[in-house]
């Protein structure tokens, strides 16, 4: 227990992200956009064929939630989310410290499945970075700082979209409560947080 112990401190300092030095300096009251990062969250790609049996149910098995394989959509279990990225990949976002355990399980439930099945598991946890959005502002600071069609009639609950963010890439998915949730590139994430920092000025913006 003691190194387990040992070595998640050791990942969350080496996780952290450009944005730790910046949101203490960023408290607007009444904002209308706020701001969460989840920097230590687990993050794996997954490759493989939807259409081998013995593929899905393996990570099935594993994560407690069926591959989603409709384009743009996503699943959950309670703190595991798989986004669709395209018909033979996702993105897999996991409670944090878990995501290592979670690769070995993946990889050791489809070794014993079987079946004609030719995969790859890369673990991003430490070049990406999960930000949730929301607030009174949010509509507003997505008109401006995406191309693509953020409206409610076009972008349900769920829906998951690669696109850009001003000029970072990212991979957004729409929460029930509103909100948004955007995986970024830690390479990115200052000047993703300069242009929030700028874009939602007129609305007020709070870092949580």
């Amino acid at each position: 227990m003691t190194s387990v112990s040992t070595t998640s401190a050791a990942t969350s300092e080496m996780m952290e992200s450009p944005l730790h030095n910046r949101v203490a300096h960023t408290n607007a009251s009444n904002a209308g956009v706020v701001m969460k990062e989840d920097k230590y969250r687990g993050q794996l790609n997954l490759r493989g064929n939807a259409g081998d049996a013995a593929f899905s149910s393996a990570v099935e098995l594993v994560l407690g939630v069926a591959l989603p394989t409709a384009p743009n959509t996503s699943a959950r279990n309670g703190a595991t989310v798989v986004y669709w990225l395209c018909p033979n990949e996702w993105l897999i976002l996991l409670a944090s410290g878990t995501q290592t355990q979670v690769e070995a399980d993946l990889r050791a439930a489809i070794a014993n499945e079987g079946g004609d099945q030719h995969i790859a598991i890369t673990d991003l946890s430490s070049g990406q970075t999960l930000v949730n959005l929301s607030g009174s502002g949010l509509s507003k600071l997505l008109q401006k700082s995406t191309v693509y069609d953020c409206h409610e009639s076009n972008f349900p609950a769920g829906k998951v979209v690669q696109t850009t963010f001003a000029k970072t890439g990212t991979t957004m998915c729409k929460l029930e409560d509103g909100s948004m949730d955007l995986v970024i590139r830690r390479s990115f994430s200052d000047y993703f947080f300069l242009w929030l920092q700028d874009a939602s000025e007129e609305y007020g913006l709070s870092v949580e």
